[in-house]
C-alpha cells in the first residue's frame, strides 16, 4: 500500500473517509482480525496457548504510553478513563475486570490454567509478533500523542461502522450457540471478553475519531497518521 505525502491539510471529515479508503483497499471488507473457526474444543485451547504465549497483549502497554505523552487535560483525562476500561473498572470499584482477565477467562473454560498460563506468558514471543510489538510501542513512545491515539482507529474503529458491527455480532451469536452445543459449562463467561470489546471499543472508537479531527491537523501530522494507519493494518494480524 502507497501512502501520498499530501501538502496541504485535508478537512476532517475528508480525512476519517481517507483512512477508511485505506480499511477497504486493505481488507476489502473483511474485519481486522479475521475471525478463526474451530471444530473442537480441543482445537480453541490450542488456539488460546498460542494466544498466551509471551504475553501476546501489547495493548496495555501502548494504552499507557499515549496517557503519559498527551499534553491536553482533557484528552488526558478521556484517556485515564479509557485505561480504567482497558485495565479494570474493579480499580474503581465496580464493573468488569481488565481486559486481559476477560480473555483469561475464556482460557479457563476450555481448560486452561492459571498456572499453564503464566508458564505460556513467561516464554518467548515469535519473531513476527516480538517486531510488531516493539514497532507499536515504539511507535506510540515516540510518535505525537495525537497520532498515537487517532491510530486506534484502525482496530476499535471497526467497531462503529455497521456492517463490521454486524459481523462481530453474528460471529458472537454462533460461537454462543457451538459452545452450548460442546458442552462449555459457563458460556457467558467464554464470551465477555468479545462482547466487551464489540461494545466499549465504540466509545473508544469516537474518542479517537474526536483527537484525529481536532489535533491531526497539519500536514506532517497527517501523514504521520497515514503511514502509522498503514503499516498497522498490515501487521496487526499478529
Amino acid at each position: 500500500m502507497v501512502v501520498d505525502v499530501k501538502a496541504r491539510v485535508t478537512p476532517p471529515d475528508e480525512f476519517i473517509e481517507e483512512l477508511e479508503g485505506l480499511r477497504r483497499a486493505h481488507l476489502g471488507g473483511r474485519l481486522l482480525r479475521t475471525p478463526k473457526h474451530y471444530n473442537s474444543k480441543e482445537e480453541v485451547a490450542a488456539a488460546k496457548r498460542r494466544g498466551h504465549l509471551g504475553a501476546n497483549d501489547a495493548n496495555h502497554k501502548f494504552e499507557g504510553e499515549r496517557y503519559l505523552n498527551c499534553t491536553d487535560r482533557q484528552v488526558r483525562r478521556k484517556q485515564l478513563r479509557k485505561l480504567i476500561d482497558e485495565g479494570g473498572q474493579q480499580t474503581v470499584g465496580v464493573g468488569l475486570p481488565s481486559h486481559p482477565m476477560l480473555g483469561r477467562w475464556e482460557s479457563y473454560e476450555f481448560g486452561l490454567t492459571e498456572n499453564e498460563i503464566r508458564r505460556l506468558e513467561k516464554q518467548d514471543l515469535d519473531p513476527e509478533r516480538f517486531i510488531w510489538q516493539g514497532w507499536r510501542t515504539g511507535m506510540h513512545r515516540d510518535g505525537h500523542w495525537a497520532v498515537s491515539i487517532g491510530s486506534s482507529l484502525v482496530g476499535e474503529g471497526e467497531k462503529r461502522l455497521p456492517e463490521m458491527q454486524e459481523k462481530l455480532q453474528t460471529e458472537i451469536r454462533e460461537k454462543r450457540q457451538q459452545y452450548r452445543e460442546w458442552g462449555i459449562k459457563d458460556v457467558d463467561r467464554a464470551l465477555a471478553n468479545a462482547i466487551e470489546h464489540a461494545g466499549v471499543d465504540i466509545e473508544h472508537s469516537a474518542f479517537g475519531e474526536d483527537v484525529i479531527k481536532r489535533f491531526v491537523n497539519t500536514p506532517e501530522l497527517q501523514d504521520e497518521l497515514r503511514r502509522a494507519f498503514a503499516l498497522t493494518l498490515h501487521i496487526s494480524g499478529y
